[in-house]
């Protein structure tokens, strides 16, 4: 694992920290670093599931950690160095990215650390290993700006829950016509050393590989409307459907 890049990428975060880029909301770095961040590093999923690697990244950019997640008597909770890739301070990055991705389109992973509580309540589960799903649950969550506004943190728990119901019996790979990753493409760009781009300013170009169709992603919109309206159904009759 080279961590060359990775380290330069850190260089400019830092320098954008101290500029205040966030201080008015730290959790708004997330949606910078997340894509960055899975560019510079490149990993397969089954190096990324290695928890001591993530670890040992944590501790090499502790004063990071700490300044996104000191608690108020300067606590950083032990999950934020050794946890689950949706509590981990490094791996809850790159699992976003990897998982929220379309493509090679990192603007969907800027979507997705919106809201705090969709990481924090998707990324350790199997559903959004179909990447047609998680791409139809940002529809419903956090459309775009032209298309409406973000959900609530009890929307996004709520949904959760809910889509458990929605495709028991009948995963989404149904629906979305057994789309699967485009494993050679990806392990193809994983193999490339990643170009130092001039300016940290843009977003990067991910993985050019085809992991989703038109097809596949309308269905994975309509799984997520679908529970969604039952979400609302719920509520409205005090969660006894």
């Amino acid at each position: 694992m080279s961590i060359d890049l990775f380290d330069e990428l850190m260089v400019e975060f830092v320098r954008r920290r101290v500029d205040g880029a966030w201080d008015d909301d730290r959790s708004a770095s997330d949606r910078w670093l997340a894509p960055r961040l899975h560019y510079a590093l490149r990993l397969t999923r089954r190096e990324a599931a290695d928890r001591l690697s993530w670890a040992w990244i944590a501790n090499r950019q502790l004063e990071v950690v700490q300044w996104r997640w000191a608690d108020a008597n300067g606590e950083v909770a032990t999950d934020r160095l050794v946890g689950p890739i949706h509590k981990q301070a490094f791996a809850r990055l790159w699992w976003g990215a990897e998982l929220f991705r379309n493509g090679a389109d990192y603007s969907t992973v800027e979507r997705a650390f919106v809201l705090q509580d969709l990481p924090n309540s998707y990324l350790h589960r199997p559903l959004v290993r179909c990447r047609s799903l998680a791409l139809g649950l940002l529809d419903v969550l956090v459309p775009e700006a032209t298309e409406g506004t973000a959900g609530t943190a009890a929307d996004v728990n709520e949904l959760a829950r809910v889509l458990n119901l929605v495709t028991a019996g009948s995963p989404p790979e149904i629906e979305t016509g057994f789309q699967q990753d485009d494993r050679t493409g990806y392990l193809r760009w994983v193999g490339t050393p990643a170009a130092r781009p001039s300016s940290w300013q843009a977003l990067p170009i991910g993985p050019e590989v085809e992991d989703t169709t038109g097809r596949s992603v309308a269905a994975g919109i309509e799984i997520a409307r679908r529970a969604r309206d039952l979400a609302r159904t719920s509520s409205a009759d005090g969660g006894k459907s």
